[in-house]
């Protein structure tokens, strides 16, 4: 009895320190965004449209979520009704085989990873602070 009791006890430990690192990478990865979007946009308040789950409801100070792409600044990974929006991918291998996006945020070997290319960057008239250019391809 007191053996499962110990177990639970280390199961209920370990699922609340999983759930405060995810927390914590997310809130890491949403911060960075509204940094580099308000940088890009040079506005304090940029409306992103997203088709992944994770992002649909993204609402912070600096980022809106809007439901209709038409209305967005920015698509935040792969879309595919937005064709017409610039977009920041969340693979590597989307940012890979799409020329067009911006820029692309994601993990390789746990390591962040940012990549941002500097042409299509130009191509929709954003603008880079000196901070974000050592990731400028």
């Amino acid at each position: 009895m007191r053996f499962g009791v110990l177990v639970l006890k280390k199961i209920f430990l370990l699922l609340i320190i999983f759930n405060a690192v995810v927390f914590a990478l997310n809130d890491t990865e949403i911060k960075l965004f509204e940094k580099l979007f308000t940088t890009l946009f040079q506005k304090d308040v940029v409306i992103v449209y997203s088709e992944q789950s994770r992002y649909k409801n993204l609402n912070t100070l600096h980022l809106k979520s809007v439901k209709n792409c038409y209305r967005a600044d920015i698509v935040l990974g792969v879309s595919k009704y937005c064709k017409y929006k610039p977009h920041f991918l969340l693979n590597y291998y989307n940012y890979m085989d799409n020329s067009d996006a911006i820029g692309a945020f994601y993990w390789r070997k746990g390591r962040p990873q940012l990549r941002l290319r500097k042409k299509q960057i130009l191509r929709w008239h954003l603008h880079i602070s000196p901070e974000f250019k050592e990731f400028l391809e």
